[in-house]
């Protein structure tokens, strides 16, 4: 009896309490919406990627302090932690110092030319000023049940997302799942800055889909996604959500998939 009840005490406390969400996709490309979830638990978060049109997809997992993106179509997982951040600044700042080393080397009359040739060819490495802001319209209106106040994105002038955003405290879990969130969006801003120093500002991934989650101070109910001339692309709305004991194995890459290095094209 003893052994039963310690194995049951075990098994509690080794499954934590957990906010499930339930969040519908629709591609204004395909007329078939898409359902996802996103599992939270404490600084945990992990959030399904369905399928794209190429049939592919993942997960993203963040643990509070790395970003691991599973990809099912190759059974593999990628991890970009702090390390990875400092190793691409690295190499930035390796081939500034062999740029600089190499024109030692060259006669005065030729050094403005080559140096000239040679950063054209570099990644350029300023800060590049953020064009983003957010604005609280102040427009209220009830979505699936939740209060919400339209924030409309913006990106050089252009309207990118509109979001109808309610109080943490009105979804269920949601307190609970704030910190998850917001570290998510916080970290995945320094992988894309990180990211853009090497590749002169241009992210290979795209734009920030978390860009706007900790101005916002809430949680985003419906969110509508345009494009480059003001159209609808795609919208994505809270359908549910609910407190559920998770197991820590759901923040661990799936049993068998093999890691691979960031970029490497394996």
């Amino acid at each position: 009896m003893k052994k039963t009840l310690f194995l049951l005490l075990f098994i509690q406390l080794s499954v934590s309490a957990g906010v499930v969400f339930e969040i519908e996709t629709k591609d204004h490309k395909n007329d078939n919406p898409t359902t996802a979830h996103a599992y939270a638990d404490g600084r945990n978060l992990k959030m399904e990627i369905q399928a794209d049109q190429k049939g592919k997809e993942g997960e993203l997992i963040f643990r509070g302090d790395e970003l691991v993106i599973v990809d099912h179509d190759k059974k593999s997982y990628m991890v970009f932690d702090k390390e990875a951040m400092k190793s691409l600044s690295g190499q930035v700042s390796q081939a500034t110092s062999m740029m600089e080393d190499a024109l030692k080397n060259v006669p005065a009359e030729q050094r403005a030319m080559v140096e000239k040739m040679m950063k054209e060819r570099m990644p350029k490495t300023k800060p590049q000023k953020s064009t983003r802001s957010v604005k609280n319209t102040g427009v209220r209106k009830k979505i699936n049940g939740y209060p919400c106040v339209r924030h409309d994105a913006f990106n050089k002038g252009k309207k990118t997302r509109e979001l109808w955003v309610t109080d943490w405290d009105n979804v269920d879990g949601g307190g609970d799942a704030r910190e998850a969130f917001e570290g998510l969006a916080k970290f995945f801003k320094q992988m894309m800055d990180s990211i853009g120093e090497m590749t002169g500002g241009q992210s290979p991934i795209g734009d920030n889909p978390f860009a706007e989650m900790d101005e916002l101070g809430g949680f985003p109910v419906l969110t509508r996604g345009f494009g480059e001339n003001g159209e609808l692309e795609d919208e994505s709305t809270l359908k549910s959500s609910k407190r559920q004991r998770l197991d820590p194995s759901e923040f661990e890459p799936p049993s068998g998939y093999k890691r691979r290095s960031m970029f490497s094209g394996n």
